[in-house]
């Protein structure tokens, strides 16, 4: 997947839902992933289906009780959030980087040329 804001196909959505499970998917694919999976239902479908087979199968051995459609919805809410908090994250980390390019480039100007940048 990409990182241009793109709608996804199912085919892509359906290949990547074992991805998603495992949180392999970087935050733009969670996102774009999620935001298919809500208003698609043939994909929300396949969703549950492939959640309850992987992560349902490897919990029939333990004798405690789980609700996989909760723990399913609840793993989708998880991977929206941290998804979303790593892009303001870059985004910030970007924004300090091009500040500090600026900042640093005045700095750099003014031992070159002093009294350029700063008049006073």
């Amino acid at each position: 997947m990409n990182m241009k804001k793109e709608a996804l196909s199912c085919d892509t959505v359906q290949k990547n839902i074992p991805k998603f499970i495992d949180n392999k998917l970087d935050s733009y694919d969670t996102l774009s992933f999620v935001e298919h999976v809500k208003n698609c239902k043939a994909c929300a479908e396949e969703l549950s289906v492939e959640y309850l087979v992987l992560v349902g199968v490897k919990r029939l051995d333990s004798a405690s009780a789980f609700d996989l459609n909760k723990e399913l919805a609840e793993l989708i809410i998880r991977n929206e959030a941290k998804a979303k908090q790593k892009r303001r994250l870059s985004r910030i980390v970007f924004l300090a980087a091009i500040f500090f390019a600026i900042i640093g480039g005045y700095f750099v100007a003014e031992a070159l040329i002093p009294g350029s940048i700063w008049p006073f």
